[in-house]
Parts: C-alpha cells; structure tokens; sequence
C-alpha cells in the first residue's frame, strides 16, 4: 500500500517530483548561486570561479558578506563565535548560519551541514531553498484556484523574475520559506497537526532570514490575495488559532533573536528604520507586465541612477500573455460575477502602488514604513502576478494570428518605448528584448506539429517561462561549492597572511576593500564586515573620540575598511573607514631632508584636518619598495620650511595586496605605509602635499624618493 500511493503521487505529482530529482542533482553536483566568484578575482585566486555565468559584483550581500559568513561559520566548528577573526563577533545574524544550538532544528536548508562536507552541505542549502520555493508557491498557487500544471508554471515563472534572481543569493530563505505558514494554515489536516505546522513554518521562514521588508510585503500580498480569491478560508474561528499559532511561531524566532534584535534597534544603521512612501519610479511598474521596459539586459536605463538589483521587479509576460491570449468574454464573464473579489485585489494593490508612488509621511502608515517602497516591489509583484494567474486560470485560453500579432506587437512598441524614448540615446535591440518574441514565436509555431500536446495555455506559459528563464534566470552563475570552500593559494591572501603573522597584534591590515571575504578565508583582518556593533573593540582602539561622535560611526551593521586617514569616517550607512594604526605594524619614521635619490613608490593618499590655529593634522599614505619586516626599514619625511614644521610623526605599515600582485612579488606583503603628522604652518592655509618630501630606506632594497600619485580620500 505504502508502495502503491508512492508511485500514486509520484504520477499525479511529476512536476514536483522531477523538480525535486533536479534538486538532487544540483546539490550532488557541488553547484551553488553564489556570486562568490567576485570574491577570488578580489583575492587573486585563480581557476576559483563559476563553471557557467558570470559573477556579479553588485552581490556584494552575497560574495563580500553571506558566503564568508558561512566559511567563518564552518571554520569556527559551527560555533556561537568567530574565534580567528580580530573582533571575536558572535555568529548570529539576520540570515540564519549553520550552528550547534537548539535553533538548527529550524534551519532545515542547513542540517546538510552537520553529516556531509561544507561544500555539498552549502549546495544543499540552496538546492532545499530552490525546492521549497517552487513547490511551496506552486501548491499556493493551487490554493488559489490553479491546476497542478499551471499552477507550477506559474511557480517557475516567479522563481525566475528579475526581483527574485537579482536578490536570491543573499536572500534566498526569506523568500523561499514565504509561503510555507500560509500552506500549513491552508492543510487540512486535523488541528493538532496543522497547528504546530503553521508554527513551525513561521519560526523557519522568520529564524531564516529575519528582513522585516521581504516578510511584511509577502504577509501583505497575501492576506490580499486570499482575502480577494478565496475568503471562505478565512472564518474566525480558524483564523484565529491559526495566528495564535504563527505568533508562537514568532515567539520561537525572537527566542532565538533575544539577544540580538534589541541590538540592533538601538543602531544607527539599521536601527529602528522607519520610511516614507514615494520615490519608485512609476516607469518601472510596466516592468511587471512588460519586464525589459527598465532595463538594457541585466542594467538599468542610464535614465536612472541605480544598479542591477534596486531596478528588479517580480516582471514577467504572463500578465500580457493573460491580458491577450484568455477569451475575453470569459474573462469579463469571470469578473463581472467576482465583484467583491475584484475590487479587494484592486484596494490591496491600490494600497501598494500608494505606498510606492507617493509621497505619504512614515507615520501616517505604521507596518508599512518598516518597508521602504523599493522593497515593497516584491508585495506589488505577488499581488500582480497572482491576480493575473487566478484570472489565466479561469477562462479559456485562444490562439489566432491575431493575438499573436497583437502580443509581439506589444514587445516591439515596449522595446521603443524603452530604448529608443526612455533610454538617454537610443540603444539597440539587445538579446532580452530579441529573446522575448523569438520564444514565444518558437512555441506558438510548435503547436502545429502537436495542438493536442500544447494547447495554447500549455504553448504560451512555456514561452513566458522560457524567456523568464533565458533572461533573467541567467543573472546568477553556477558556482561550485568545492571552490568556495577549497584552501587555494593566491597572493592577496599570502601577502595578507603574511603581513599577520608579523604584525605585533596578529592581524592584518590593507586599504582595499575585501567585505569578509579575507577572513572567510581563515586570515584574522581588519578589514571585515560586521554583522552586529563592536564597541569595546573599537573603543579601546580610539579612546578619545567623542561619545556621541563614536556611537553614530561604529554602532551599526558595517564593512569596515582600515585607511590611512585621521579619524573614522562614515562613507555610507553599511561601510565605516578607520584609521589604520591603531591596528596595524609600526613604522620608524625620520625627520629630515631625502637626498636626491632614484624614484620607486607612490604617495597615493593625503588629508589635512584643522586642529587649531595654524595647526594640522596631516596623513599621508601609499607605497614603497620594503622587502618583507626588518630591522633598518624606516619612512623619512620632511615639509618645506617655507610651510611649516612637522610637530610630531608617527608610521605604520599596511598590506598593499594590489603593489605585490602588480610586481609579481610577495615579499612586498607589507609595503604601503601611513604616516600620522601633526604639522604647525606658517600661515591659516592647509599644507598641501607638495610640501613634503618622502622616502623609503631598506637595507636590502636601497634608499627610494616617492612620488605623488594622489587619490583623494
């Protein structure tokens, strides 16, 4: 018997079941999304990148900080705290990590971590993610009113928008878990177990990545969507167990985050955020139904400021395929006796587009303003794609040369509208907006050697899922889990381990942005991201700056980047350059005037801060030609007595990762430099860096002026 409902399932089920045997296959082939590949061309490490696609360097949520924080994870024995790294930080995130705690019988994309090897065990985790976000949205789609084909075309189309391919591999479970809690409430089994389940389900979706944008827009669509589509699930009397048992299913995931969430509300970044509406670009919304209205391929028009991932929607042709292909007396029919339906998936989306596109002040919208209206382009797209997809399902589908003509008549006027009006100069037609017609052109042209086998719903959902696939389905690459997880050599890491191992603190030190990615290699570095505040750590490293000064620049989320500058400086919200020194290998410094010497190095940073009347604090930084750590190595500087007098002087030494990979020699592993001054003049005006003189002395490289190659802080 048992037997028998397998193969049962199996028949009646195959979209899920060969959805869940390329599941298998992915993860037994080592392979991930990561764009970690980003990651070792920063680090120089050879053959380490995706075996297919291409690595974004606008993931930086995924390569800079997600996948190192799981090779921390891995490297400390999936321990409470990062035991190699300079901070000792805590291993609790917002995105769940492999841990030996209680929380891990929550985590159920990671328990892979705990019998096989990182490597397969991470390919795992978005293996389940992948899985569980097709299946879970293809049997909510069903609940919705879809077939089992439909519904999981429908799914598959989803999977590969824009929105959720930009943001995936940083973002993976708060997306993939969403529907999960609304599933376990929609079973009906008896209330013992569907109880339990739909707490269980919310502790995973919530212990799985807690980014209240995501969870409030996906809660938001939908309670709209079922409250539109299908308002007979919700009686009181089972819906009011049903949230009893999601807060305790809550209550489970702020057990776990006890520690952490009041954390971070007290932060500068991300604190307590709370946003206005507005600010979306109306034009983008046509993205949904026309998805390559915004975009030249992967980029944003240059119309706007932005990059690959902040332009994404959930777009897709399936509401022009819906809007075109459906008999139209079908559909009208369908509506006119839905009302009520109609117009609360209207209101519902009325309320997003607002959010979106006005300007309404954060208080005067409580939950909303914890979701800043560019996020909010995930609940618009459920919204508009699931009211489309109950409509699809509702009426008859036809094909004429008509609705073919009109259909790739509309992504022509949508490729002029965009690249030759939109667009600052006009662009020419790129393989997104080729792709789109070809497919759908290939597949209505197939339904002649087979109409029994792809009616037209069939014939057209296979195109709109075929393009969503071939365009933006191709945004993240196929990264082999073993290369993120493998000790490969490469010569920023040598140069950075071994400026550590010499440095008196044990760290090392370079003013190159890196993310996590050095210390998700198991080197102890500076340069870090930091996924909750260090203060102690940083206070004992700059002991006189200001309280309130200190708290706004190092309480809050941030990549760090030690810099030779003067005091630590908040570039944006998540990135905080500090001075170097107090971290880094002392440097001899000499005052006096340099000989007339050959040329070899670079001043390739300077600032000069007021102190006082007439006085200045001055650091200089760049590179030089010192061969390793030894005795004898010395920065000799001087400024123009026509200027001023140098007060006081101290060095450090930096890794300079990018001089050692460009002269092919890593015993320069600690050749750049930082020079803090404090300079008297002989006027109010600020030294410039013409008025110094710098040199490097080596015993075994000789004695170098350097010259001026500035970059401004």
């Amino acid at each position: 018997m048992g037997v028998a409902y397998l193969l049962r399932v199996a028949r009646t089920e195959w979209l899920l079941v060969a959805a869940l045997a390329l599941a298998t296959l992915y993860a037994a082939a080592g392979w991930t999304p990561s764009n970690y590949g980003s990651a070792t061309q920063a680090l120089a490490v050879p053959r380490a990148g995706p075996v297919a696609g291409k690595a974004r360097n606008v993931r930086s949520d995924d390569w800079a900080v997600a996948t190192p924080y799981f090779q921390i994870a891995v490297a400390n024995d999936l321990g409470p705290r990062d035991e190699i790294s300079p901070y000792r930080e805590p291993l609790k995130a917002v995105f769940a990590l492999p841990s030996r705690d209680w929380s891990m019988a929550f985590k159920p994309d990671l328990w892979a971590f705990l019998v096989v090897d990182p490597a397969h065990a991470f390919s795992i985790h978005f293996a389940t993610l992948s899985l569980a976000f097709v299946a879970g949205f293809a049997l909510l789609f069903r609940r919705l009113g879809c077939s089992r084909g439909y519904a999981f075309a429908v799914a598959s189309i989803l999977f590969f928008s824009q929105f959720v391919q930009v943001w995936w591999s940083s973002n993976a479970p708060v997306l993939a878990w969403a529907p999960w809690p609304v599933l376990a409430y929609l079973w009906r089994g008896p209330w013992w177990a569907r109880l339990p389940a739909i707490a269980y389900a919310t502790a995973v979706w919530l212990i799985g990545q807690l980014y209240p944008p995501f969870i409030l827009a996906a809660g938001l669509a939908f309670a709209v969507l079922f409250a539109a589509f299908r308002p007979e699930v919700l009686p009181p009397a089972r819906l009011a167990p049903g949230l009893a048992a999601a807060a305790l299913g809550a209550a489970v995931a702020w057990l776990h985050y006890r520690d952490l969430i009041p954390l971070m509300a007290q932060t500068a970044y991300p604190g307590q955020r709370l946003s206005d509406g507005g600010g979306f670009p109306p034009a983008w919304l046509a993205a949904h139904v026309l998805p390559y209205v915004a975009t030249q391929g992967f980029q944003p028009l240059k119309l706007w400021n932005t990059n690959a991932c902040e332009v994404g929607v959930v777009g897709s042709l399936l509401p022009l395929a819906v809007l075109v292909f459906c008999d139209h007396r079908a559909l009208a029919a369908w509506a006119r006796a839905r009302p009520v339906a109609i117009g609360a998936w209207l209101a519902g989306l009325l309320l997003v587009l607002a959010w979106m596109l006005a300007p309404i002040p954060a208080e005067a919208a409580p939950l909303l303003n914890r979701v800043p209206p560019y996020r909010l382009a995930w609940g618009s797209g459920l919204l508009i794609l699931g009211g489309f997809a109950v409509a699809g399902a509702a009426a008859p589908w036809r094909d004429t040369p008509l609705r073919r003509s009109v259909f790739l008549g509309l992504l022509v006027l949508a490729w002029a509208a965009s690249k030759l009006v939109l667009a600052d100069q006009p662009l020419e037609l790129d393989g997104f907006d080729l792709a789109a017609p070809l497919i759908v052109l290939v597949a209505l042209f197939a339904r002649r050697f087979a109409p029994r086998a792809l009616p037209p719903r069939r014939a057209v959902l296979i195109a709109v899922a075929a393009c969503a696939y071939l365009t933006f389905g191709q945004f993240n690459p196929v990264q082999p889990a073993s290369r993120i997880f493998a000790d490969r050599p490469g010569v920023v890491l040598e140069v950075m381990r071994r400026y550590a191992e010499t440095n008196p603190h044990g760290w090392a030190v370079a003013p190159i942005h890196y993310g996590a990615a050095v210390n998700g290699r198991g080197v102890p570095a500076i340069n870090h991201v930091l996924l909750q505040p260090q203060l102690a750590f940083f206070r004992r490293a700059y002991p006189d700056m200001p309280q309130a000064a200190f708290d706004h620049t190092f309480n809050r989320y941030a990549h760090i980047l030690p810099k030779p500058r003067w005091a630590p400086f908040v570039v944006q919200e998540d990135l905080v350059e500090v001075p170097a020194d107090p971290f880094a290998t002392p440097l001899r410094v000499e005052i006096g005037a340099p000989a007339a010497l050959s040329r070899l190095g670079e001043v390739d940073r300077f600032e000069a801060v007021a102190l006082g009347p007439s006085r200045w604090g001055v650091v200089l930084g760049g590179w030089a030609d010192w061969l390793g750590v030894a005795e004898g190595q010395a920065l000799r500087l001087q400024i123009d007595p026509g200027v001023g007098r140098i007060v006081e002087a101290r060095g450090y030494r930096l890794a300079r990762p990018d001089v050692a990979a460009a002269r092919r020699d890593a015993r320069l592993f600690a050749n750049g430099f930082g020079a803090r001054l404090v300079v008297e003049t002989h006027t109010p005006a600020a030294p410039g860096v013409e008025a110094f003189q710098l040199q490097s002395s080596d015993p075994a490289a000789g004695v170098h002026r350097l010259i001026v190659a500035l970059k401004t802080p």
